[in-house]
């Protein structure tokens, strides 16, 4: 590499642009690593349509980008080059990491040329965060229109205005307050596979149960899986609340009956596949019994997008009307919380944050969102030790309110 680097230095000065590279098979009986560099004289030199989005640099920086036609240098490199040792391959890999990065924050920088840094940054903060590239314009262009000149230098005003145009995009339901005149409240957990709908359970369980004394009971329809019954058992003896197993429609209709006394029933449903269009379906037969007053749709953060998409899509026919999101502590970053809620077109119950029972949960709530997001990406979680208190409080409307403990 650093041969051929010198050759094109040599034949086109140190302001050469390298537009690619790439390493050849070795020739039969060499030992020596082929290196193909391909590289422009200038940024002028190149097609107007590709100078607005190169960055000019030195060679000594080597950076790379893709472009047609300009000069190509081929050269044999030692073992030092590409040799591909895991070591040299893996710093090869960082430099395009980098210089990949540095090519998609110039493009995004041109294309808000008359911004100022303040908001320039406020946008980096939002990309960093996982908000998608054309929501996070949006709340910048927003941003534009709302604020004075002056303000949008002012990186405090900027965030002020950008968490309250967050909290107003999570649709949040406050989970309602149990009196004994409300009668008992049947809810039900449904989602994919592996997204933490057993655990989530528990917390929400252990909060009534330990924490508002509420009489809670549980129901697991979750037979598929023989771990899932024995884990909703364990937490049902530590926190002492009775558990029901039903595999039919008809045995739960019986374990209902049983639980007549509770303040709160929570279902933990079988984890499906979101192309399992049949089995979701079959869930259909379990609620005719009883129609749950709540069901939450539960995914993981840490999905994939074409995942979180179909899994929505999906489970639509089961009627849920409320998301939780779990497993916030592994996620990439927290823009996948409004990314959910655009797709879902539905309310936000709960965030959790790890598998603490009964902590590691929270309320979902607008506020709370949005300085999530405009947080650091490398930030403790806000959430962290969160615990639910389902007391209203003094003064307030009745509703569930977060609180760190």
């Amino acid at each position: 590499m650093a041969e051929a680097l010198s050759q094109v230095k040599k034949e086109f000065g140190a302001d050469a642009v390298i537009l690619n590279t790439r390493s050849l098979p070795r020739r039969l009986g060499s030992s020596r690593q082929l290196v193909e560099l391909t590289a422009a004289r200038q940024k002028s030199d190149l097609p107007g349509e590709l100078r607005a989005g190169t960055i000019p640099t030195s060679l000594d920086r080597g950076q790379q980008s893709q472009a047609d036609g300009a000069a190509t240098v081929m050269t044999g490199a030692g073992q030092s080059g590409m040799s591909g040792e895991p070591s040299s391959l893996a710093a090869e890999l960082s430099s395009l990491k980098s210089l990949v990065g540095e090519l998609v924050q110039h493009h995004r920088q041109a294309g808000m040329s008359d911004a100022p840094k303040a908001l320039f940054d406020a946008h980096q903060q939002l990309i960093a965060n996982d908000v998608a590239d054309q929501l996070a314009s949006e709340l910048i262009e927003d941003l534009k229109r709302s604020l004075p000149k002056q303000a949008q230098e002012d990186p405090r005003a900027i965030r002020r205005h950008l968490a309250a145009s967050i909290a107003k995009m999570v649709p949040s339901v406050i989970p309602g307050e149990l009196s004994s005149s409300a009668g008992q409240r049947v809810i039900a957990l449904v989602g994919p596979t592996g997204v933490g709908k057993t655990t989530t359970i528990a917390k929400i369980a252990a909060n009534y149960r330990l924490r508002q004394h509420k009489r809670v009971g549980l129901i697991t329809i979750d037979t598929y899986r023989i771990a899932a019954v024995q884990q909703l058992q364990t937490y049902a003896q530590i926190i002492d609340v009775p558990i029901e197993v039903a595999a039919t429609p008809m045995q739960f209709r019986g374990a209902l009956s049983r639980l007549k006394d509770c303040d709160i029933i929570l279902i933990d449903t079988a984890g499906r596949s979101q192309r399992d269009k049949a089995k979701n379906d079959e869930l259909k037969a379990f609620f005719d019994i009883q129609k749950p007053d709540e069901i939450h749709l539960v995914l993981s953060t840490t999905s994939s997008p074409q995942v979180l998409k179909q899994s929505i899509e999906r489970f639509k026919s089961t009627g849920y009307d409320r998301l939780i999101l779990t497993k916030l502590d592994e996620a990439v970053g927290f823009g996948v919380i409004l990314a959910c809620l655009a797709k879902a077109k539905t309310k936000l119950s709960y965030l959790t944050t790890g598998q603490d029972v009964p902590d590691d949960i929270t309320v979902g709530e607008g506020n709370l969102v949005a300085r999530m997001i405009l947080s650091s990406t490398d930030a403790p979680l806000p959430t962290a030790g969160t615990r639910i208190d389902v007391s209203p409080a003094a003064g307030a409307s009745t509703g569930v309110h977060a609180r760190v403990g």
